[in-house]
């Protein structure tokens, strides 16, 4: 029964440090049920195990010396390597005590994430609304464990002090580091730099607006990017405002936007020569006022102005003073914004950006792991608490030289293993930690007050942080659902999630250019200082969806005529008639200057039925009711292709008049007949203007995302980010910085593109 156990043990032991490990980087729900239940199984059943075992050890020492008293005994009762319970007993010990090292880490990482991703709130509490801390489970386990040590010690004579000594010494670096995470997230709920942050912003921000804050073309407006402190602010009767002396006061510890760009454009410094450190600053200062939404704070009246959101986009233009914005750094800027953003939520709290000492002793303290956990493995196997092979093979096998068993071979893999784990998890930390963005904002801040850098300074910011956020958008056809299928099975969806069923591509410059042509012609004119707060209800022009025909120059609703009436139906329409308008011409090359907006055409339009399908929190209609639509067109298409759903078996002409002719049926569902009414009108419109067909479908596509994008389901966005996050959710957070924060209400068929 106790090998049994033991094997048990080993079982959960592995597969709980190894998906621990990967816990860290996936969210997914099933993922974190299997992980607690495991180390919820994993303690009970080790400990049941060590006292049984312990409770066969008194057995056996009381008939030992019972017999010792009728018979004469060499040596005193056996133990240490020369008694497997007691290797077996320790050995367990080990494996718990490294369990609770490494769920520390991935636990402390999800302590904010798990609630927040459920209701993000706004107040004061902790962090965002949440008291964050390491789960009292954890906690539990350390203490429990602390009581296995304990008991198991009179059985630990063999190993000696030294032996003791460095176990406990492993043991103990594991929970200082949990006590250190523990007060720092104590002192990150009271620092008006984390917990109050959010409650701080948005009070700054109103106070903007309320003192007229001098706007213009080339205005830096100076919004706050760190070194936020109690002596800066005063509580209001409206809230939190920043004290006028520390704005006014620009050398002092308080860094503003406006600081940064004033020493970028007057230094020869960091900022001056690589000014994607700017950059840099722009998204932590975007991701602070970010952070309002994602706490429950409204965006002050008469935010996203022209002036402010022309600075967003003209400060990432690719010489940084005149000129057009540069797409791929727009997006690269919002890249880093939301990685701050999912940092936040989905791994441990930066501790830099608590305090540099937080930061260093952590890092300390892993170093520190990393060295006990060598210790402890070459103490275990000097000792021979595991063992692979004889101690002297020479030998025959007697009380001092035992013979190793497979079970004790299998152990010491096992044991080598978790060891070995253990110093990957905490070098990646390390390694993490020293290149991520927030470790380069605190250098960055501390350049910026003192005016030098540090020695270690332009090594560390030269270092490539690791991107949690994907820059790959999903894709999805409906007419071909085999076609970007990635895996399959009876449970894939449960345990992948609908997303990880479908392929991604990477997103490419096109889809980024078209987007941002999009969203500044939606905008009108924004290095003109025109309006840019407009919601996106107001958008007119292409945006109506008329095809226009270029032979007239004339427009014509056919997609609203008829009862297609919700984003969704639209969305699945124009999909079916792009796919169509696609496959027809499909045989002949596409003309260059082309290339790229069929690109963003194709892309974004497969991109919209892959939020249809996986990500319908995402959209404007009920995400019960989109999904329920989707799987009866879904169903539908299927009816309507029958068996040879890719076409393998046609010529292009051949698939695009079977297509036609089977999607166009009265028979069929309301979606597929004016999807293909609409490739079929398309393709007449357009004959002999492909190019200017794909341009139209590329703005079209770039202008349907826009329209989607804005949504006051915060809690949606902040699961993707979980997930490596959506392309909608940058245009999201662009919108939202240009004060869109909703669609206006209109009737149905008004303003659906």
């Amino acid at each position: 029964m106790d090998l049994l156990q033991t094997v048990a043990s080993a079982v959960l032991a592995v597969l709980l440090v190894a998906l621990s490990t990967h816990a860290r980087r996936c969210g997914h729900p099933v993922l974190r049920f299997i992980v607690w239940g495991a180390s919820v199984a994993f303690i009970p059943l080790a400990s049941s195990t060590i006292s049984a075992l312990l409770q066969q050890r008194k057995a056996d020492r009381d008939q030992y010396s019972k017999y010792c008293k009728d018979h004469v005994c060499k040596g005193e009762f056996p133990g240490g390597k020369a008694s497997p319970d007691v290797q077996s007993m320790w050995t367990l010990l080990l494996w718990a005590a490294i369990i609770v090292i490494i769920k520390g880490n991935a636990d402390t990482a999800a302590a904010s994430a798990a609630t927040a991703s459920v209701s993000p709130s706004a107040g004061d509490v902790g962090v965002d609304g949440q008291k964050v801390r390491t789960p009292v489970e954890l906690l539990a386990m350390y203490a429990w464990l602390v009581y296995l040590i304990a008991i198991c010690m009179p059985e630990a004579e063999w190993l000696k002090f030294r032996g003791k000594s460095i176990f406990v010494v492993f043991f103990l670096l594991g929970f200082a580091k949990v006590v250190l995470k523990l007060v720092a997230f104590y002192l990150a709920s009271n620092s008006y730099a984390v917990g109050k942050n959010a409650r701080l912003v948005s009070g700054y921000m109103a106070q903007l607006v309320e003192e007229g804050a001098v706007e213009g073309h080339g205005y830096v407006p100076p919004y706050i990017v760190m070194g936020e402190s109690k002596d800066h602010v005063e509580e209001t009767p409206e809230g939190y405002r920043v004290k006028r002396d520390a704005l006014d006061d620009k050398p002092g510890a308080l860094v503003t936007l406006d600081r940064v760009w004033s020493q970028s454009d007057h230094d020869d410094g960091l900022l001056g020569k690589r000014r994607e450190l700017r950059d840099l600053c722009l998204s932590f200062s975007l991701f602070k006022s970010l952070r309002r939404r994602l706490s429950g704070y409204s965006l002050a009246r008469a935010e996203g102005s022209s002036d402010a959101l022309d600075f967003v986009l003209r400060g990432m233009d690719t010489s940084g003073d005149k000129g057009g914005a540069d797409a791929d750094r727009v997006f690269r800027v919002l890249v880093d914004e939301l990685g701050f953003a999912s940092d936040f939520y989905y791994s441990p709290l930066p501790l830099c950006s608590f305090s540099g000492w937080c930061a260093a002793l952590n890092y300390l303290l892993s170093a520190l792991i990393i060295a006990g956990a060598i210790g402890v493995g070459y103490v275990y196997h000097d000792s021979r608490v595991i063992a692979f092979s004889m101690e002297f093979p020479d030998k025959p096998v007697s009380d001092k030289n035992p013979a190793v068993t497979g079970a004790q071979k299998a152990y010491y893999v096992i044991t080598l293993f978790l060891l070995l784990a253990t110093m990957l998890t905490e070098t990646c930390e390390i390694i993490a930690g020293v290149c991520s963005n927030w470790t380069k904002m605190a250098l960055l801040g501390s350049y910026i007050k003192r005016g030098s850098p540090g020695r270690c300074t332009h090594a560390v910011l030269r270092l490539k942080a690791a991107r949690r956020w994907s820059n790959k958008i999903g894709q999805n056809s409906v007419l071909e659902p085999r076609r970007f299928g990635r895996r399959s099975g009876l449970f894939s969806e449960k345990l992948y999630g609908r997303a990880g069923l479908m392929r991604s591509v990477g997103v490419s410059p096109a889809v980024k250019d078209a987007v941002l042509r999009s969203f500044k012609t939606s905008f009108g004119g924004l290095g003109n200082g025109s309006t840019a707060a407009r919601k996106l209800g107001g958008l007119s022009g292409k945006f109506g969806w008329a095809w226009l025909a270029p032979a007239t120059g004339l427009q014509k609703n056919w997609a609203l005529d008829g009862d297609i009436s919700s984003t969704t139906e639209h969305i699945l329409a124009c999909h079916i008639g792009t796919r169509l308008f696609e496959i027809k011409y499909s045989h002949a090359a596409c003309p260059t200057p082309a290339a790229a907006d069929m690109t963003a055409a194709c892309h974004l339009s497969y991109y919209c039925a892959y939020l249809v399908a996986a990500a319908p929190v995402l959209l404007p209609d009920s995400p019960v009711w989109t999904e329920k639509r989707y799987k009866e067109v879904a169903k539908d298409v299927q009816a309507a292709l029958r068996k040879d759903v890719d076409g393998a078996s046609d010529s292009t002409a051949q698939r695009y008049e079977r297509l036609l002719n089977e999607l166009s049926e009265s028979s069929r569902d309301k979606v597929l007949q004016r999807g293909a009414e609409l490739g079929s009108r398309l393709v007449d419109a357009y004959v002999e203007h492909e190019a200017t067909a794909w341009r139209f479908l590329a703005d079209f596509w770039a202008e349907m995302v826009l329209f989607v994008a804005p949504s006051k389901n915060v809690k949606g966005h902040v699961e993707a980010m979980g997930r490596g996050g959506e392309f909608i959710t940058l245009v999201w957070a662009l919108l939202l910085h240009a004060g869109v924060t909703d669609r206006d209400e209109t009737p149905h068929g008004c303003s659906i593109p």
